[in-house]
């Protein structure tokens, strides 16, 4: 949720402070600050323990400070308070799927069935949410049969975002293929968003990160270049077309300079995560041999996420230096 959103129930909250404390924890988590943000939501929710929002919020930046049962409390406080509310479901399916992935076999087994109903029941209540779906999507796809997952109901899911969103359907298959690992078909299919929307930047966003994935530079720059030509605008566009830069070792000054912007912020939950652009930022320091200015960026990225590898195999790289 963006900070325009929560203007909907800032007039909900008792005091006109309230509003300003909510805009201010906003601020802080779309700048990396979680715990001062999670510290003014707590006080929040104190006051305003029935407002569906705020614990949305609360559970929001819990999450990012791997908070996993404090996430799960608010989210499902939140659903209590709005039951009809699809997203509220959503984010208490994620908050499950993110404790599944750190704890024992046997629990994360109970865990998955609890992210499924979760989204199950988001896209019952919202079902022309896309995003909804394409986490659905991802469950099916990722969760084996024993818990409910299933190629066949990952497609069904596809065939639904198409319903809704030809184009987005593209990206959905493409998905579906990747992880089954059928390049080639996942790759035709990013394509032929292209061609069909040469007017949409998503298209040639979703790919250019599937080239970069795929290792395929040159082609990912074009993607790239294009989604940022389309919408200048959109900041995963402007990453990723300085990460594909970087790795080129092309336009590397101009390319640190995107990232070192994207880093201080703001990111919403639409952009890619701190630790993501810290990591890219210390790819760009390398690329300038600035081997200093890259190991805080490596580390500034483990800070937002210990477990990120790309940025633990980086530092990793680099102590090896000479």
């Amino acid at each position: 949720m963006k900070a325009a959103i929560a203007l909907s129930f800032l007039l909900l909250l008792p005091l006109h402070r309230g509003a300003q404390g909510v805009n201010a924890a906003i601020e802080l988590y779309e700048h990396g600050k979680f715990l001062r943000a999670a510290e003014i939501l707590s006080g929040l929710v104190q006051q305003n323990p029935q407002n569906a929002d705020l614990r949305n919020w609360l559970g929001k930046t819990c999450l990012k400070l791997r908070r996993w049962d404090d996430a799960i409390l608010h989210f499902s406080k939140a659903v209590e308070l709005d039951p009809k509310d699809g997203m509220c479901h959503l984010w208490l399916g994620r908050a499950y799927g993110r404790k599944a992935d750190h704890v024992s076999f046997l629990s994360a087994f109970g865990l998955a069935k609890e992210v499924r109903k979760e989204f199950e029941t988001a896209a019952q209540l919202s079902p022309d949410n896309t995003d909804i779906r394409f986490d659905l999507l991802e469950y099916y796809v990722e969760a084996p049969g024993i818990v409910g997952g299933g190629k066949d109901k990952a497609e069904a899911q596809a065939k639904e975002i198409a319903r809704l969103s030809p184009r987005l359907g593209h990206s959905a298959r493409a998905e579906i293929f990747e992880k089954g690992k059928e390049f080639d078909r996942a790759h035709e299919q990013l394509v032929q968003a292209t061609l069909k929307f040469p007017k949409d930047a998503g298209a040639f966003l979703d790919l250019a990160k599937f080239l970069l994935r795929r290792r395929m530079l040159m082609p990912a720059e074009t993607a790239a270049q294009k989604a940022v030509e389309l919408d200048g605008a959109k900041r995963e566009a402007r990453m990723y077309l300085a990460a594909i830069q970087t790795e080129l070792r092309r336009n590397s000054a101009g390319a640190l300079k995107v990232l070192q912007e994207l880093s201080a912020g703001p990111l919403t939950d639409d952009d890619p995560g701190f630790e993501e652009v810290y990591y890219w930022l210390g790819r760009a320091y390398m690329a300038q041999e600035q081997k200093t200015d890259a190991r805080k960026a490596f580390e500034s990225s483990l800070s937002f996420d210990p477990e990120y590898s790309l940025s633990k195999d980086a530092l990793k790289q680099i102590r090896q230096l000479p």
